[in-house]
């Protein structure tokens, strides 16, 4: 199971997931509704925040803008719903500051954020925990930052739960060590043969100062309600010249459903974009080397594209029935059959109009002195 890092806030290895909740970066104009295969279209006019002077956890700005605000009483809803967890009524409590939360927009750098969110406690993650839909061992990111690591390299995972990145990486690298604060999480690593201690980020940092080649920390900055000072103590593991390896769920996913609530706080305080991501990166001086998105599951695109077919057919006269059964099922195996996908991928097709699956991650370094 993984686990969560608290510091004087929560950091640390939080597990994949599904998340999302109404995230208007690329809403559908009335306009093109009945045109939605693409999804890409422009966002929405914003609402009024009023005279809160709230500030971008962020960078500090307060060009902020209020997109939609969610109830607790919907997310704890939701959570229980999804995970089959019964929080108690003093978890709820605690971590409950007001009858709803503002999810915000930073027109700066691009962060969505709530305002006056709590970051989930240690009995939140406790209770989360004990559900089997919460965690999911292997993340698509690990095989695309393992590729980038030179056999020479020492890793640290920062918030490695029992250790699924670093069984990955450990046999191909010179060392692979991970930090998380939950002794259970690292006592299975341990028992896995792998190299784990257990403590906070904000102890350890100056223990590891300067003696990493790659630093990682996977779906960790979402949880946090201060991203910036996360990152500083992560950069203070890195060797001159090592890589920052971050990566979080892509707020620009496809197949977000209305109300995710692990997409919400007490779980959830920020949503990231790779641009918002990258922002980031510059505002603190980091020099961002790549970044890239999860390909979306291939059965997103196809059942848009047959439920897109169906509708438009069934619409034509006396053969409508007959063509919106046939039609959807020839279309997807004309415009998306597998060879095509595949294509599509290497391409870079189903990003350019619209299509993410779940994760976004980036590289980035020191600049060079």
């Amino acid at each position: 199971m993984g686990s969560v890092f608290f510091i004087t806030w929560s950091v640390g290895s939080v597990p994949d997931s599904p998340h999302g909740v109404n995230d208007p970066a690329r809403p559908c104009s009335p306009t093109l509704a009945l045109c939605d295969i693409f999804p890409r279209v422009e966002a929405s006019p914003p609402l009024t925040l009023g005279d809160r002077g709230t500030l971008c956890p962020c960078c500090g700005s307060s060009a902020v803008r209020l997109l939609e605000s969610i109830r607790y009483r919907e997310i704890w809803n939701g959570l229980r719903e999804d995970s089959g967890v019964r929080f108690s009524d003093e978890v709820i409590r605690r971590n409950t500051p007001g009858e709803e939360t503002p999810l915000l927009e930073c027109g700066s750098c691009g962060v969505y954020f709530f305002d006056r969110a709590v970051a989930g406690d240690a009995e939140f993650y406790h209770a989360l925990g004990q559900s089997p839909k919460y965690y999911s061992t292997w993340k698509w990111e690990f095989d695309w930052v393992r590729s980038r690591l030179p056999s020479s390299a020492e890793v640290l995972d920062v918030g490695c739960g029992s250790g699924d990145f670093l069984a990955a990486v450990a046999p191909g690298t010179r060392r692979a060590i991970g930090l998380d604060w939950s002794p259970a999480a690292v006592a299975l690593a341990r028992a896995r043969g792998l190299e784990a201690v257990e403590g906070d980020l904000s102890v350890r940092a100056a223990g590891f100062e300067g003696a990493f080649d790659a630093v990682c920390a996977f779906h960790v900055l979402e949880h946090l309600p201060e991203p910036v000072t996360f990152l500083g103590l992560l950069r203070r593991c890195l060797r001159p010249g090592g890589s920052l390896f971050l990566s979080v769920p892509n707020r620009m996913r496809s197949g977000r459903a209305s109300l995710e609530p692990l997409d919400c706080p007490p779980h959830h305080l920020t949503r990231w974009s790779p641009e918002s991501l990258e922002a980031l990166a510059r505002r603190l001086h980091l020099v961002v080397v790549e970044t890239a998105t999860q390909p979306v599951d291939p059965s997103v695109p196809r059942d848009r594209l047959q439920r897109h077919v169906r509708s438009l057919a069934e619409k034509i006269p006396l053969v409508g029935g007959f063509l919106g059964t046939w039609l959807p099922p020839l279309a997807w195996r004309v415009v998306l059959s597998g060879p095509l996908i595949a294509l599509y991928r290497r391409l870079g097709v189903l990003e350019r109009v619209g299509f993410y699956g779940l994760s976004a991650v980036m590289r980035c370094k020191e600049p060079s002195s």
